[in-house]
């Protein structure tokens, strides 16, 4: 179900509500309950959620480069107690 966003014109109040798509204007159409004031809906960007962990269900493999570059950072001086 998406989520929008609502702000009060008159006091500033921000909150958000999840609601199917048809009822999105309700919080526009009843006052702020902060102050009365005109509620509107706020564009938002939308929000993209990126996974590039290896999990369980990954078909990649971490290329073998990465885990040298790992194994050199740990032996490095930059990370001398090596708590990576």
């Amino acid at each position: 179900m998406p989520t929008y966003d609502y702000r009060c014109e008159k006091c500033e109040n921000e909150f958000e509500e999840m609601l199917l798509i048809s009822k999105k204007d309700e919080p526009t159409e009843t006052p702020c309950t902060e102050c009365g004031g005109e509620v509107k809906q706020v564009v938002a960007a939308p929000y993209f959620g990126y996974d590039n962990i290896k999990t369980r269900h990954s078909t990649q493999k971490v290329p073998s480069w990465y885990n040298d570059k790992i194994k050199d950072l740990k032996n490095s001086k930059r990370f001398p107690n090596n708590n990576l």
